[in-house]
């Protein structure tokens, strides 16, 4: 059966069969990751089955672990950083217990430092409260 001539079901049923013999690539392509499940060469052409996710964030930060990241950097210790941003002081230490694991951090010089040699502070906005 040529790949014109193929139907809804016949695709699916060829994609379940090769499936699991198809590497798993990952590409970043203009701000996403492509996820390439199937590939396969039919009749002179290749179909490609693929998943498009939007890319990681900044160093791989929430936008809230980025704010509470630019207001350590400012210098503000936890309690005032919970105030700005209606927040609890535990909630606060979370947000920087996760960006420590995650960088294999240790202290907020550390974070800081990181933040500044890969330009994560420029552009941020002016961190202000949060309505829940």
């Amino acid at each position: 059966m040529t790949a014109r001539r193929m139907r809804g079901a016949d695709v699916a049923s060829l994609l379940r069969s090769v499936a699991g013999s198809a590497a798993v690539r990952v590409r970043v392509d203009g701000g996403r990751l492509e996820e390439v499940l199937c590939e396969v060469d039919l009749d002179g052409a290749r179909y490609t089955l693929s998943r498009v996710r939007a890319a990681p964030s900044a160093g791989g930060l929430s936008p809230r672990e980025r704010e509470i990241a630019a207001l350590v950097a400012q210098g503000l210790p936890t309690k005032a950083i919970a105030a700005a941003l209606c927040i609890s002081g535990w909630t606060v230490c979370t947000h920087l217990r996760r960006v420590y694991a995650r960088w294999g951090v240790g202290t907020r010089a550390e974070m800081v430092a990181r933040l500044l040699r890969e330009g994560l502070l420029e552009g941020l906005p002016p961190p202000g409260p949060r309505s829940r």
